[in-house]
């Protein structure tokens, strides 16, 4: 066998080293590794009983969780995350059949929208209905606010990443790729990955209460907006900001 070049040996470890390129051409962030991720499951084992609790572990009050916010409803009770903790670093397949990394949407200046969906679920069809194909059921919703109609501009434009991240098909069981081509073929979207969280840990970190639940970060994967269900906490903090005239963010 011939030995490589130098030349050749370079070609072959730079192109080893390039970014992959999604078939869904979902964004690629080449700095995605020198985010300090926490741990998916958290560590919530102690040394003395002053410690505080970290995201997800047991908690008896406010007090006793780093973030200051014990969860004492349905699940409960646990700490949840506070504004800036930085999200976990999830890789879940998409309707494509690839894994993409959630930090890969970090670093490009735009919010990240999660929706933790589940394809049983009716309002998460009407939502999905509406962004991808217009559809106006989900604004006469009873927890449906007027000035949530920017939502749909602002994906629709490309001023924020949404992401739909299914956590259960149709029949209460784990999703799969084919669930979320089933989804992807009602509700398509090019600015939408539908995701499947196949093994769980996902659901198992957000812990939400209800569906559709809206997380939303910024793109340092921080969290800007964190509930238990509903969207009425993201698409408050969306439907604040401002255009300028073309439609688009205004980010002077």
């Amino acid at each position: 066998m011939k030995k490589l070049t130098l030349l050749s040996l370079f070609v072959a470890i730079f192109f080893c080293n390039q970014d992959y390129d999604y078939f869904g051409g979902w964004p690629v962030n080449p700095s995605k590794n020198n985010i300090d991720n926490p741990d998916i499951v958290p560590n919530c084992v102690y040394s003395n009983e002053k410690s505080l609790m970290s995201v997800g572990c047991e908690c008896a009050s406010d007090r006793s969780c780093e973030s200051g916010k014990c969860y004492k409803g349905p699940g409960g009770p646990f700490c949840l995350p506070a504004p800036g903790t930085i999200f976990p670093r999830f890789k879940l397949i998409d309707q494509f059949g690839e894994d993409v990394d959630l930090y890969d949407f970090s670093g490009h200046g735009k919010l990240i929208a999660i929706e933790i969906s589940a394809a049983w679920c009716s309002p998460c069809k009407q939502l999905s209905n509406w962004i991808a194909n217009g559809n106006d059921e989900v604004t006469r919703h009873k927890q449906w606010k007027p000035e949530y109609n920017k939502v749909k501009l602002l994906v629709d434009n490309g001023d924020i990443f949404f992401i739909n991240v299914q956590v259960s098909d149709p029949y209460k069981e784990a999703p799969s790729l084919g669930s979320i081509e089933a989804w992807y073929q009602e509700y398509e979207d090019e600015n939408v990955p539908i995701l499947a969280d196949i093994n769980g840990d996902f659901r198992n970190w957000v812990k939400n209460s209800a569906f559709p639940t809206i997380i939303l970060l910024n793109d340092k994967m921080e969290i800007v907006e964190f509930s238990q269900r509903g969207w009425q906490s993201a698409f408050g903090y969306l439907s604040k900001l401002k255009l300028n005239e073309e439609g688009h963010l205004d980010n002077e």
